[in-house]
């Protein structure tokens, strides 16, 4: 019995499309929409600060709790580009990213590893690098 893999550029595009997917949820404070993207076995480490979210479930939560917080204006992640193992059984992301609050916009740069799952491209960690920080 043979493993179907998926086409790169197939798989490319559908990790194109999660990721804008995910910029959405952010984008409109949906936290299940946010919660979408990740694989269980996520593991994340912000710019600024350093710290490390360990799990799609804390990332969640990360993110309930930003879109709570007074000011804040979402982030948004823009892929430069997206490499495909061979076999297609993981995808690097290599982008930009911008966000923060009115009290401060903060940018960098990112690298993303994506994984197929059964429902699709899940995110299986992100580093952020914050490269300008225009915090007051």
């Amino acid at each position: 019995m043979a493993i179907a893999t998926p086409a790169a550029a197939d798989a490319i595009a559908e990790i194109k499309a999660a990721r804008s997917a995910y910029n959405a949820a952010i984008a409109a404070r949906d936290v299940a929409g946010v919660r979408a993207a990740l694989g269980d076995e996520y593991i994340g480490l912000a710019g600024t600060g350093g710290e490390k979210i360990i799990g799609a479930d804390a990332m969640a939560d990360y993110f309930a709790r930003a879109f709570k917080t007074p000011g804040f204006l979402g982030f948004v992640r823009m892929p430069d580009v997206v490499t495909m193992a061979v076999p297609p059984l993981r995808a690097m992301e290599r982008g930009h990213w911008s966000g923060g609050s009115t009290s401060g916009r903060v940018s960098g740069e990112y690298l993303a590893v994506w994984v197929p799952t059964a429902t699709g491209w899940k995110l299986r960690s992100e580093t952020f690098v914050t490269l300008a920080n225009g915090a007051s």
